[in-house]
């Protein structure tokens, strides 16, 4: 039996507790914030309270929501869940917020999806993928910022699910939408369908190197930023 804390900051905060046993996920508990600031004052207070009602003081392994997502949201997070990790001496695994929202979208029946975050500026993080049987996705398109009325229509040409954590987000963008959340028990199911094709030879990575995509506000004043060329924070 492994129990796992969860932490996702990419669109809002979602923190919760869940439970693997042979092969069986079940949720303790969870708590979420659509607020997207303030992290740092909120992550805390939202670790103990799923902690206590799980009934645990510490998990056996942390899970992490890599984004992307805003450079201070997304940095808060994986801080919290890095620092928790190494305080506890447990193993900490890191996962695509993009790639958790497409398995909550098969979970929905949905077998190709667009997985849609706000990037603010009037673009979005977005990446495409197809189920994987019940508990993984396989990549199609690699994580990128785009315009919404450019993805909307691509996706009139080349038609998918698309899944957004926020209703309201560019309603236009796709005809076929669900809602999803960063349940810990998807988190969970991913982590261990990752962990099962690494035991099998598959390379893949559990890292927690953020998904960026784009350098924050500071670095150009009161101009956009255009998308950075891989990640301008590789080793942070």
């Amino acid at each position: 039996m492994t129990t796992y804390l969860t932490i996702d900051t990419s669109a809002a905060i979602t923190v919760g507790v869940a439970q693997w046993e042979l092969g069986v996920v079940r949720q303790l508990a969870v708590e979420s914030s659509p607020e997207k600031r303030h992290h740092a004052e909120l992550l805390a207070p939202m670790v103990r309270s799923v902690l206590e009602r799980a009934g645990i003081s510490a998990p056996d392994a942390v899970i992490a929501g890599t984004g992307p997502g805003a450079f201070t949201g997304l940095r808060a997070g994986l801080v919290t869940a890095r620092t928790l990790a190494r305080a506890w001496n447990v193993d900490l695994y890191g996962l695509s917020s993009l790639d958790i929202m497409a398995l909550a979208a098969v979970d929905q029946g949905a077998e190709e999806i667009v997985a849609m975050i706000d990037a603010r500026r009037k673009e979005v993080f977005t990446a495409r993928m197809r189920a994987m049987g019940a508990d993984d996705v396989e990549l199609i398109q690699a994580p990128d910022i785009a315009q919404p009325d450019e993805l909307a229509e691509l996706l009139e040409r080349q038609p998918a699910v698309v899944a957004v954590a926020e209703e309201d987000l560019y309603p236009r963008v796709g005809p076929h939408r669900v809602v999803v959340d960063f349940a810990p028990t998807v988190m969970v199911r991913l982590v261990q369908s990752r962990l099962g094709r690494i035991d099998a030879g598959e390379s893949l990575s559990l890292d927690t190197e953020p998904q960026y995509l784009r350098r924050p506000d500071v670095h150009g004043g009161a101009h956009a930023q255009p998308a950075a060329q891989g990640n301008p924070y590789t080793g942070n």
